[in-house]
């Protein structure tokens, strides 16, 4: 007896979307002639409602728990879909943990999607957690090989950071920190110099993935600084220079007049050498002139005189000393960073009456010259006065140095050499007005023979 085919009243079709997927179709008519045409994503969703219908043709009764709930069929199709793709956890836990993250970027006014983008731009898995204290101490060796003035401003800058606990990872140091520490600086400049060394630290901290970003650069902007700059008076001009005159014979007088009269930074007549001094002109190298094209800056009228008199043989050593003891006799009102270098474009500028020359000269912009140097020398007789102050027309100014370094009338070297064979050097100290000890070194320095241990024991013994 031949076996009874089996009738498929259901049927399934393969059929590509619109979008260019492939979805499984149910299609048949029940038993009451209702057409059944449904779509399915998978095919094994397909089989098993195909399934379920031809039971149900057949009379084949099945089973079904049925549920209380409050869900609209729409709902139950979404959870549905949901559970297969939770990970170990439930549908509630899942939807109130995604509700938490929305809340918290929305107090930053940003959504999670915003959130998760600023995060995937920004993380390094490299980065390294380190203290800020270590840092500082990173980044202050790694400044060796600056000039001991630059390594002393960022060693200054870095104290900023003794307030915070030593503890705290430099990439958890955000612009609120910054604006409490750099708040007690009410002068702009002041604030912007600090300002200026903290970034450097925090670019370096970039680089070395120490820190994500330098939070100094969503600081406020400061405003524009267009206050004068302070500069020496005439008669403070005059003692500085006689002081450079008579301290330690000259031996810082030409780097005063240089500054004074040429403008140039002390970092640049630090790295000045005795050939850079040219016939007419000076070629700067060094301070901000680093790894950029030489400069050329005149040499006018009254330092040629000066050269003449104290010719530049690079900078002396024990200068920072030395220029403390100048400042000391100058007796300045105030004295500030680079006043040789503000002093000389004040007068520069009066001089010429040509602010883009003069910014030229000096190595700066004519921006610069009209929001800081603009009327700071108010009497040209001053101006007049200041671009004469030859070595000669000083020597009537007094001023206070330290005992020996006051006297500009030594005896000259064959006389001194005559007098030492002649008189004990404190005898010869005292009709001097200087220590027996000033005269020794100028006899050293000079080569000038002194008498023998014992020679004045002999000569008294001999005499008597």
């Amino acid at each position: 007896m031949a076996r009874k085919r089996r009738v498929e009243r259901f049927k399934i079709k393969e059929r590509r979307n619109p979008g260019g997927s492939i979805g499984w179709q149910v299609d048949g008519i029940t038993p009451t002639g209702k057409r059944i045409r449904k779509q399915y994503e998978t095919k094994a969703e397909a089989l098993e409602h195909k399934g379920s219908l031809e039971l149900e043709y057949d009379g084949v009764a099945t089973e079904y728990q049925l549920k209380r709930t409050t869900l609209e069929d729409a709902q139950l199709r979404d959870a549905e879909a949901a559970i297969p793709l939770l990970r170990n956890t439930t549908l509630a836990d899942m939807a109130g943990h995604y509700q938490r993250l929305q809340e918290r970027g929305g107090k930053h006014g940003l959504s999670l999607d915003a959130a998760i983008g600023f995060f995937e731009s920004h993380y390094r898995e490299e980065i390294e957690t380190l203290a800020i204290a270590t840092a500082v101490e990173y980044f202050v060796e790694s400044r060796h090989h600056l000039a001991k003035q630059t390594q002393s401003f960022y060693r200054e800058c870095m104290g900023l950071f003794k307030k915070l606990d030593p503890n705290t990872p430099v990439h958890r140091i955000d612009v609120r920190q910054l604006e409490v520490l750099l708040g007690k600086y009410s002068n702009v400049n002041s604030y912007r110099t600090y300002q200026r060394g903290i970034s450097v630290f925090f670019n370096w901290c970039v680089r070395h993935h120490y820190a994500l970003e330098n939070p100094c650069d969503r600081l406020d902007a400061l405003p524009a600084d267009t206050s004068q700059v302070s500069i020496l008076s005439l008669e403070e001009v005059k003692r500085l220079l006689r002081a450079a005159m008579l301290y330690h014979e000259g031996a810082m007088a030409a780097y005063v007049a240089i500054g004074l009269f040429a403008g140039l930074r002390p970092s640049e007549i630090q790295a000045l050498q005795p050939q850079s001094i040219k016939e007419g002109y000076i070629v700067v190298t060094g301070g901000k002139m680093r790894r950029k094209t030489n400069r050329r800056v005149p040499i006018p009228d009254i330092l040629k005189t000066w050269l003449e008199v104290y010719p530049f043989q690079g900078v002396p050593s024990g200068y920072s000393y030395k220029m403390k003891k100048l400042k000391e006799a100058t007796n300045a009102e105030r004295w500030v960073q680079d006043i040789l270098r503000h002093t000389s474009i004040s007068f520069q500028l009066e001089r010429d009456q040509d602010e883009a020359r003069t910014a030229f000269n000096n190595g700066t912009s004519r921006q610069m010259m009209e929001r800081h140097y603009r009327d700071v020398v108010e009497s040209p007789r001053d101006v007049e006065d200041y671009w004469q102050l030859t070595p000669e027309s000083l020597k009537s100014i007094m001023v206070e140095l330290p005992t020996g370094q006051g006297i500009d009338n030594w005896p000259s070297d064959q006389e001194l050499a005559k007098l030492v064979y002649e008189k004990p050097l404190t005898h010869i100290a005292k009709d001097l007005g200087v220590s027996d000890n000033a005269v020794r070194k100028r006899c050293l320095t000079r080569d000038i023979e002194l008498p023998k241990n014992g020679y004045w024991q002999r000569k008294v013994r001999n005499t008597n």
